[in-house]
């Protein structure tokens, strides 16, 4: 699904409009028909369609006269000057005079009958209709506008156009009050503001529907910013050949643990073991091998002291790096000597991060396969930014770290943002009951495996990113809470499901 801007929406329409000779009334009603499919017309009779003046406000007169057409009864209100009708909205507008259908008209807060008539159209609707703004405000709401949506908030079954009105769709800030939507029906793009944490509670159901512009017209606009779906991970993933042997699933190391940390190990190596490596070797510490080796009866073991290990990392084909390791100058040390001596792409998460911060230049320089897994907080503190700062703008964030350096970010949390600086992945999976220690660790093993089995990279994070948050949640159905065992537990047969 794609992901856009209010100015690729600009984009678009001028195009078709100017290029393709699309007149713009035939797009606004594609959207106001494809708006009109999502409502319920058996239960629903009696419906408020509050709009404006911009072209939002012109599917929603739209959405009226399909509804008047079907004999519900609809009362329609303008919020705003009718001289300042969009031309669309203009013609929607006239057919609904032509129709003799009366249109409440609020210009001002002086206009106190027709907003008390709000008040009562809103209180006798099934369904309430919001499309006062569309994606080109930017602006604080005041005045009637402000009261208006005040009024509409104070009903419960509400579907917004394309946005709820009063939010940014660029960035998800909410410009002074905002429409609360039980459905939001967005058009060609999901809007990546509605990323922003903040806005969640004001979109309910998104959903996004295509209004007949050509696909390679939404190509050539591309921000090539998406969120990701079975089809990618369908035809990303690697089948198995009938006459493979394990050498051609990759071998992979897993550098992890510490004293006190041996499980970090364990989760990460066990995830790859699962996740289809021909070859898993995990490297840490001989007291760590003592207790990992214990219950790794599929994966070797090399210790920091073992000669082999430059030959390992000379010959491997993928290595996840500082899981629970320590936060200290020998993980430092050890990293920079694995990305020197080695030729392979290299994921590196938790402790690998956080002994990166103010001097990870020094290490990014080394080595151009590089993937970063961080959290919120181990993104702070790689960055410099406000963790607040950053969980408003964690695309922005990850894409121009990642750019800048060169290197795959994939930063955690509710829908985990994958980006190589230019192609950006959000993934829909995962789910509350997944926030327990061992996420992170079994997330690494599976990226490190897919690697290392041949996928490219940054397909490697997005594939990984969304079989992990998929399997926690068909899990949290029956689970009160989904640790990493679990997960690794089902990984086998979610990943058959993909192929």
């Amino acid at each position: 699904m794609r992901i856009g801007i209010s100015s690729t929406t600009k984009y678009v329409d001028n195009y078709c409009s100017e290029t393709l000779k699309i007149p713009l009334i035939v797009m606004m009603e594609n959207a106001a028909l494809k708006a009109y499919k999502h409502i319920n017309k058996k239960e629903f009779k009696n419906y408020t369609i509050v709009c404006g003046v911009g072209n939002n406000g012109g599917d929603g007169l739209a959405i009226a006269r399909h509804l008047i057409a079907q004999g519900k009864n609809v009362e329609v209100f303008l919020v705003g000057k009718i001289e300042k009708l969009s031309e669309c909205s203009k013609i929607n507008y006239q057919i609904l005079k032509n129709m003799q259908i009366d249109i409440n008209t609020i210009e001002d807060m002086n206009d106190t009958k027709d907003l008390n008539k709000l008040k009562m159209g809103i209180n006798k609707s099934d369904l309430l209709v919001d499309a006062i703004f569309g994606t080109g405000l930017k602006r604080e709401v005041i005045g009637v506008f402000k009261e208006c949506i005040n009024i509409i908030n104070e009903y419960k079954n509400i579907y917004s156009i394309d946005v709820p009105s009063g939010i940014n769709c660029d960035n998800g800030e909410v410009l002074g009050i905002c429409v609360k939507a039980n459905k939001t029906i967005c058009f060609e793009f999901y809007k990546r503001g509605f990323f922003n944490y903040e806005v969640e509670k004001y979109l309910g159901e998104v959903v996004v529907e295509n209004i007949g512009i050509p696909k390679d017209v939404l190509n050539k606009f591309d921000t090539q910013d998406y969120i990701t779906n079975k089809e990618y991970i369908k035809n990303s993933m690697l089948k198995k050949d009938t006459y493979s042997f394990k050498s051609d699933y990759g071998k992979v190391l897993i550098i992890a643990g510490s004293d006190g940390f041996y499980g970090a190990s364990y989760i990460a190596t066990q995830a790859a073991v699962k996740s289809g490596s021909g070859l898993v070797t995990l490297v840490s510490d001989k007291e760590v091998l003592e207790k990992a080796s214990i219950r790794l009866t599929e994966a070797m073991t090399c210790s920091f002291e073992d000669e082999r290990l430059e030959n390992l990392l000379d010959s491997c084909n993928a290595i996840g790096f500082g899981c629970g390791m320590g936060n200290n100058e020998s993980t430092f040390e050890k990293l920079k000597y694995i990305i020197k001596k080695s030729k392979c792409p290299i994921v590196i998460d938790a402790d690998g991060i956080n002994v990166l911060e103010n001097r990870y230049e020094e290490v990014f320089k080394l080595k151009k396969d590089i993937i970063i897994t961080p959290h919120l907080g181990e993104m702070s503190r790689l960055t410099g930014l406000d963790i607040d700062y950053i969980r408003k703008n964690r695309i922005d964030v990850a894409k121009e770290f990642a750019k800048k350096h060169n290197i795959i970010v994939l930063l955690k949390g509710y829908e985990t943002v994958i980006t190589n600086g230019v192609l950006t992945y959000i993934n829909p999976t995962g789910n509350h009951k997944m926030a327990n220690g061992g996420m992170g660790d079994t997330l690494t093993g599976i990226i490190t495996s897919f690697i290392g089995q041949g996928m490219k990279t940054i397909d490697s994070a997005i594939c990984a990113a969304y079989i992990h948050g998929f399997i926690g949640d068909e899990l949290s159905d029956k689970l009160y809470t989904v640790n990493a065992t679990d997960i690794i537990n089902s990984l086998q047969s979610c990943i058959e499901k993909f192929i």
